[in-house]
């Protein structure tokens, strides 16, 4: 029987720790091409070359019962009064289902809060994937 997926599905972690109170994520991923034309050759010719994935999601300003802010160390990392420190990396997991997932060292690269009457406050980040994905189980396992 078929299956799809669905956003009730999928989950978000960051450092091995679910955030719970997200709206939404996506990942993009693209790759290189490379030119390998010879000269004696009629038509170009390419391979794949370096690949690169970014990525964007949304969570809820939330504070647990203890008072402590979820996403707290995701927004130090971007909005601060200090200049970021160039190694602050997360480990990412993006998880479509329970055996499908996509898991990267990712640095949060952006932060848009956004408040309104009535809503309850979001914050949209943007991430970039440093080096290769180091899980990516996108069928049944």
């Amino acid at each position: 029987m078929a299956k799809y997926f669905t956003g009730a599905d999928g989950a978000l972690y960051v450092g091995g720790t679910k955030l719970a109170k997200i709206r939404n994520w996506s990942l993009s991923g693209s790759v290189e091409t490379l030119d390998v034309t010879r000269t004696d050759d009629t038509a170009r010719k390419f391979i794949y070359g370096r690949q690169s994935y970014s990525g964007s999601c949304t969570a809820l300003y939330y504070e647990d019962a203890a008072g402590a802010l979820e996403m707290n160390t995701l927004l130090t990392n971007i909005i601060r009064t200090s200049g970021t420190t160039a190694t602050a990396t997360a480990t990412l997991l993006l998880e479509l289902a329970s055996n499908r997932q996509i898991q990267a060292t990712v640095l949060f690269t952006s932060a848009d809060i956004a408040a309104s009457t009535g809503e309850i406050v979001s914050v949209s980040l943007g991430f970039q994937v440093t080096g290769n994905l180091t899980v990516a189980t996108m069928g049944a396992a």
